[in-house]
């Protein structure tokens, strides 16, 4: 009984941090946009192995909207979504991340920030690729479940001062309003997905 309370304890101790480990200003720009030829980008990626929004209407690729841009890598084969059905496992996520990743490489010159999900299946890679940038380029997306074990990887990683956002699960709607969010106004403003 002890220990039950003290992981309950732990585990709210962990979504506080969470909660509180936002990036700066709710800026994603602050203090690392990359100078090309004078001018600063205002880019970032949005990096699921799971779908952006429920209705899968974000597309692969670049958007562009107020100045700013941002390149979107998804699951759009439909597995593990809300579109087609249940989970697809630990080792296909874990090669989905991978695969997404390695897009992400082609185009990180021009990006100021990656945004990425980490959920239940997968996370340890999307975390373990992510610890290739500075912490201040990166944000977390996650939802509680094993809260605590994908901290102690942030933590492991050497990414402490990376942002978090907590999400519901999937992160589905979530990622779609910071995708969205940081469109239009170049912030990355968690939100409750009732908000978005």
């Amino acid at each position: 009984m002890l220990l039950l309370r003290a992981l309950k304890i732990g585990k709210a101790l962990f979504k506080y941090s969470w909660e509180t480990h936002q990036p700066k200003n709710g800026t994603i720009s602050d203090g690392f946009r990359e100078a090309k030829g004078g001018v600063s980008m205002q880019t970032a990626a949005f990096l699921t192995y799971n779908q952006i929004g429920r209705e899968g209407n974000v597309r692969d690729g670049w958007h562009e909207a107020n100045g700013r841009r941002a390149f979107v890598l998804q699951n759009t084969k439909g597995e593990g979504s809300y579109r087609n059905g249940g989970p697809i496992g630990t080792a296909r996520r874990e090669e989905e991340v991978g695969e997404l990743w390695a897009k992400v490489q082609e185009v990180l010159p021009e990006l100021d920030h990656v945004v990425v999900y980490v959920g239940t299946d997968g996370s340890e890679q999307a975390i373990a690729l992510a610890r290739q940038l500075p912490a201040s380029k990166v944000t977390f997306v996650a939802c509680d479940c094993n809260l605590l074990f994908k901290e102690m990887l942030i933590q492991a990683m050497g990414l402490k001062e990376a942002g978090r956002v907590l999400c519901e699960c999937g992160g589905h709607r979530t990622m779609e309003f910071l995708f969205r969010n940081f469109l239009s106004t170049g912030t990355l403003q968690p939100a409750r997905p009732e908000e978005a």
